[in-house]
């Protein structure tokens, strides 16, 4: 089993806390009752910024939350429907949308695409007549064209039966999903590569999955870590998260960048970078 050392970067009780990070090291966490949530941005330079959602949903209902160009994404469920609003750093609603039922994971990359994967359900669901696996819509709500399922066909790749989790890496986004389990590397022009898991060991259903020089990390439940190597052939491995002195961490939630994992435990956030 492979040990990552990490260090404490957050002291708080995290408990019943909507968290997130990405990867210019920003850490999101969400606290409060419904109607009343205060989202808490750190950032790397040690400032913190609220900022008040006042949706009539709890932190379990937050899909995501993050900063944009000039103002913020929240994606969240409403009377169990997937929405989007987009606020001004003032807080000021600039745009809101609706989501296709299915949503399984979302992805805001670097050129302000909100990418959305769906689930069987949604893949499958009347609503989606393509039988699409991943959305990309612009923050306006528009629906971007994308071709990525067709072209998986036409090279023979396993179909997308259900899309697991989204990562972004040096301008191309990845996609973890079942059939068996499977990677596919691609941007809005089409797919760029495919890579087949052979190891049985890899099988199962993932939550988050990112991309580093040392292969997949990819979370298997909220406190389950592992890394894929680079050379898929190889046996996967098993991750323990480790304070700085290599205890092993008591993980209630992981989250996975491009840059960085990060471990959380009742008491704060660790984090360690990633290449």
């Amino acid at each position: 089993m492979k040990k990552l050392k990490m260090n404490k970067i957050i002291n708080m009780d995290t408990q019943d806390c909507f968290i997130h990070a990405d990867a210019q090291g920003r850490v999101y966490i969400g606290k409060g009752e419904k109607g009343d949530i205060t989202i808490s941005i750190y950032y790397p330079s040690g400032d913190v910024r609220d900022f008040k959602v006042k949706e009539q949903i709890t932190c379990s209902d937050i899909q995501l939350f993050q900063q944009c160009r000039n103002g913020y994404v929240f994606v969240y469920y409403e009377s169990y429907e997937p929405k989007v609003k987009v606020f001004s750093e003032e807080g000021r609603v600039k745009s809101a949308f609706r989501l296709p039922s299915g949503v399984s994971c979302c992805l805001l990359d670097e050129k302000q695409n909100l990418w959305v994967g769906l689930s069987d359900e949604g893949i499958y669901g009347d609503e989606n007549s393509n039988g699409q696996s991943v959305l990309c819509f612009t923050l306006d709500g528009q629906l971007k064209e994308t071709h990525i399922d067709q072209q998986l066909s036409e090279i023979y790749a396993p179909v997308v039966d259900d899309c697991y989790a989204l990562a972004e890496k040096n301008g191309l986004i990845y996609m973890l999903y079942y059939s068996y389990t499977v990677i596919t590397a691609f941007d809005e022009t089409g797919v760029k590569r495919v890579w087949i898991i052979s190891d049985k060991e890899s099988s199962g259903v993932y939550e988050q999955l990112a991309i580093s020089d040392d292969g997949f990390w990819i979370c298997k439940d909220e406190h389950s870590l592992s890394l894929i190597p680079a050379d898929v052939s190889l046996p996967m491995q098993e991750v323990k998260c480790c304070d700085s002195n290599g205890e092993a961490l008591d993980v209630q939630q992981l989250n996975l960048t491009s840059n960085a994992v990060y471990a959380v435990t009742s008491s704060g956030v660790y984090k360690q970078d990633i290449q």
